[in-house]
């Protein structure tokens, strides 16, 4: 755990510094839309984006997999009952003893 808030608080410095040195107003122009933002806030609201794009592009894949594995755990489940009722009935698979010659 303190490595993750030494991460976050490197991340938000380097965040926190890089909007100081690129506090510059630029126009951004976009489909008839047109704003003037500081540069800093326009490269990391398109970074958010394209995390969130990338997000939602992987998602269809990670829900296949967390159903797949709901399956499979599911399956093992079903796996370990039959093999517990199968210990409890005490199969055997070793062949019967040698017949006598009474028998």
């Amino acid at each position: 755990m303190p490595f993750l808030l030494i991460l976050a608080v490197v991340l938000a410095a380097v965040t926190a510094l890089f909007a100081i040195q690129n506090s510059g107003v630029i126009t951004v122009s976009f489909l008839g839309w047109e704003t003037d933002a500081s540069l800093a806030l326009i490269l990391i609201l398109t970074l958010g984006i394209g995390i969130l794009i990338g997000y939602l592009a992987g998602l269809p894949s990670s829900l296949r997999k967390a159903s797949q594995l709901r399956r499979v755990k599911r399956d093992l489940g079903a796996l370990q009952d039959a093999a517990a009722e199968l210990e409890e009935e005490d199969f055997s698979l070793a062949p019967p003893g040698p017949r006598t010659a009474g028998s």
